[in-house]
């Protein structure tokens, strides 16, 4: 095969789209996901060296309240930078899937996921060099970590505009792809439209969960504390197994499931209200457990409860939606795709110019498959 084909075949097996503005779009994520991940990996090299060879008078301890018995650990501080780099893969999974399946929902969702990075960057700022707490004060005499904080707020910012810009571009060359396997069948769209909507929902939903989750139990909970070992053996893995099953009762449209799904998550607001109360409720201020993660731990609890409802609302626009022939069409489209490249591979295997050609058209192809519901 010569060796623009082999290219393009390397290129449609990592699902590289062909359009400009969805290579644009993966291009800025990859670049974004480089520099944020070489200024977290310099921040927590350079937190480490703070507690190795740091003095209080250099880098400020000193500004540690006496009458606070809280102790500045330096895993504390890592958690939050670790939180960038993980946001990050996340983010470009989210990227990389929306522009590979075509999904205009998920490519909104992966901008405004960029924006809620770009809060938390900010939250880190001020506690750190704003309205610094005690234990944060430690950051205030270094200037360096100053400048690379605000780096990392301005390059969330310049993405955000970017992942903008080509959101409404990616709309206008995917939004009637997106649909298109369905026919014109109104109805099958607007579920469809759902059904994505609540996929996407629930990739969101584990991330927020696993990161608050991890963070109260790394951040504010004890070894010695009960609730510790409640959240690391119960919570984190219980999410996790909630959230695949609500997967699988999507796919296969499994009712009673689906309304195990909406009960469960119709309830769960109440743990995180109770964890907002009791985060500013009654706190003794001289060993507050809450004095650097306050304000990380609410920007997460408000963020996860919003997706809460949404998703609950979501779940049940899809229950409704179920055995109306969503399932039967998705099955019937894939199974045609796949007999598609199929017969592309052989007519390719049989005669590599003709699989050239194939392979520079794959796209156009794509485009004018068709079929029609029964």
């Amino acid at each position: 095969m010569p060796a623009l084909g082999r290219r393009r075949l390397r290129l449609r097996c990592c699902s590289v789209p062909k359009s400009i503005w969805a290579r644009l779009f993966i291009g800025i994520a990859l670049l974004e996901v480089f520099a944020i991940i070489c200024i977290e990996s310099y921040v927590i090299k350079r937190t480490a060296n703070i507690y190795k060879y740091g003095t209080e008078s250099q880098w400020g301890f000193g500004m540690q309240s006496l009458t606070n018995k809280m102790t500045i650990t330096q895993q504390s501080f890592i958690v939050y930078d670790a939180m960038f780099i993980v946001a990050q893969l996340f983010l470009l999974m989210l990227c990389w899937e929306a522009v590979a399946h075509k999904n205009t929902i998920q490519i909104i969702a992966a901008t405004l996921f960029n924006v809620m990075c770009l809060a938390y960057a900010l939250i880190q700022y001020t506690t750190f060099y704003v309205h610094p707490s005690a234990s944060a004060g430690i950051f205030q005499k270094d200037h360096d970590m100053r400048v690379l904080s605000i780096t990392t707020m301005v390059v969330y910012a310049l993405c955000s505009v970017a992942f903008a810009l080509l959101s409404w571009e990616l709309y206008q060359t995917f939004g009637w792809k997106t649909y298109k396997k369905l026919g014109a069948d109104l109805r099958l769209r607007r579920a469809y439209k759902w059904h994505q909507i609540l996929l996407t929902l629930l990739k969101l939903d584990v991330f927020f969960f696993i990161a608050y989750s991890v963070q109260l139990a790394t951040l504010v909970l004890r070894v010695s504390d009960p609730e510790t070992w409640v959240q690391i053996g119960v919570v984190i893995p219980g999410s996790v197994v909630f959230l695949v099953l609500s997967f699988w009762a999507l796919k296969v449209e499994k009712k009673r499931v689906m309304v195990a799904v909406i009960v469960c998550l119709g309830l769960s607001p109440a743990y995180f209200i109770y964890r907002l109360v009791r985060m500013n409720v009654n706190i003794n201020k001289a060993s507050d457990p809450f004095l650097d993660s306050r304000k990380y731990l609410t920007f997460f609890i408000v963020i996860t409860l919003v997706l809460i409802l949404v998703t609950v609302y979501a779940s049940i626009r899809c229950y409704r939606n179920f055995g109306i022939g969503l399932k039967e069409a998705i099955a019937d489209y894939e199974a045609r795709k796949a007999q598609m490249k199929a017969n592309k591979a052989l007519e390719a295997s049989a005669s590599p110019d003709k699989g050239q050609i194939a392979s520079l058209n794959y796209e156009c192809a794509d485009v004018h498959e068709r079929f029609e519901l029964d």
